[in-house]
């Protein structure tokens, strides 16, 4: 059986991509020097007649790929140009020579930053609810509060004719508290963790005006875990 490249592995639903290829170094070799480790990956496989219609995107937040740096290998990367296809959670960056966006090794990064947001790889532990993957840090203390964000791919077909295709968001939130972690998304949720600060948690989401609603559940969330870190 003809080994299939790594990268296909990772394709959890028949999208037709097209052939992939190992990037040649050769051509930059002495000006990248100690980049040349980050940068020995691979071409990351094109959507195809699978690319998006709908103005919506595979990556994280944006088509335009950001100012950042890598954990890598245990070396930090400075000054990397970089973006997250948060469809099949991989981290792409930019070689500063070609242009070329370059599909970093999962295996060997720990954490990378992208524009003021940062990431970490978590490594499932026993017993964990975290699944293996990226994930945005969106607070850490004491307590720690990531986001995963996924995009799941669709088509739907309009007018009997015309096909749309695109991805939609989906988001999860996770707590760290008491050595576990434990998904949140309402206020409920918080009250449920902290019983006796039920009164108090109504009292910061009335006074900041707080909204859990799904285009402003980040932003609440986060506030709370802030305020009660600080206690």
């Amino acid at each position: 059986m003809k080994k299939l490249p790594l990268f296909f592995g990772l394709m959890a639903f028949p999208v037709l991509l097209s052939a992939q290829n190992t990037v040649d170094f050769g051509m930059f070799t002495d000006a990248a020097q100690e980049y040349l480790g980050l940068y020995r990956g691979e071409l990351p496989l094109h959507y195809g007649s699978k690319s998006p219609n709908d103005g919506s995107t595979f990556f994280a937040y944006s088509t335009d790929f950001e100012n950042g740096d890598v954990l890598f290998r245990g070396k930090h990367y400075k000054g990397v140009t970089l973006n997250l296809n948060v469809h099949i959670d991989e981290l792409y960056v930019r070689d500063p020579f070609q242009g070329i966006a370059i599909l970093v090794n999962k295996n060997f990064v720990d954490s990378f930053s992208m524009g003021r947001r940062r990431f970490v790889h978590h490594k499932q532990e026993q017993g964990s609810m975290l699944a293996n993957g990226y994930y945005e840090v969106l607070y850490e203390g004491r307590l720690k509060l990531f986001k995963k964000i996924r995009k799941n791919y669709f088509e739907n077909t309009l007018d009997g004719q015309r096909l749309k295709k695109g991805f939609t968001l989906d988001e999860s939130f996770y707590l760290w508290k008491d050595d576990r972690w434990v998904r949140v998304a309402a206020k409920k949720d918080l009250q449920k963790l902290y019983p006796d600060q039920k009164r108090n948690i109504d009292q910061i989401v009335k006074t900041g005006r707080l909204d859990f609603s799904k285009n402003n559940r980040e932003h609440a969330l986060t506030v709370i875990v802030t305020h009660f870190d600080a206690l």
